[in-house]
């Protein structure tokens, strides 16, 4: 009788202790940023131990109901960044493709105005120097690597002349 009993109390015991420890790893991830995301599962895992564990009849349930208290707090937390993360990424609407279009507009304008020429950017903000260079409309750029491949070719030809006179 005394070995069914202990029997009962160890797998309780070892069911309480398995809920703490993943309600506590559940915790720990549910308050990190953007990684609390992960935590749901553990903490679903966690409750559904301490709820089995609950239902047995047993002598100890002091670790269960701790398992089951920190696996809901850690599963409160982790939906609370999906739900709060989740707004964000509705208000955010187009941002990248905005920025793209931007950016898009300012080499147009630039390309427009400026034309052949070269033209450098600098952004400076305290120590860090940011620094945007651009130059020609790419029909040019086109051209002129043309006209630097020709003068290889001269200079290759030029090179080969020379050696008749020396």
């Amino acid at each position: 009788m005394e070995e069914e009993k202990s029997a009962g109390q160890s797998s309780g015991t070892g069911m309480g202790v398995g809920a703490l420890v993943t309600a506590i790893i559940a915790f720990l991830l549910a308050v990190i940023p953007c990684v609390g995301l992960v935590a749901v599962i553990p903490a679903v895992i966690a409750i559904v131990l301490a709820i089995i564990g609950l239902s047995r009849p047993q002598v100890n349930q002091g670790m269960l109901v701790g398992g089951l208290v920190v696996g809901i707090i850690a599963l409160m937390i982790s939906a609370s960044q999906i739900f709060v993360l989740g707004k964000i990424a509705e208000k955010s609407g187009s941002w990248a493709t905005n920025i793209e279009k931007v950016i898009r507009n300012v080499a147009d304008d630039i390309e427009d105005e400026f034309g052949d020429q070269e033209v450098t950017i600098k952004i400076n903000k305290d120590d860090e120097t940011v620094e945007i260079k651009s130059s020609g409309k790419r029909g040019d750029l086109e051209e002129r690597l043309e006209e630097l491949e020709g003068s290889v070719d001269t200079l290759k030809s030029r090179s080969d002349t020379t050696k008749g006179e020396w």
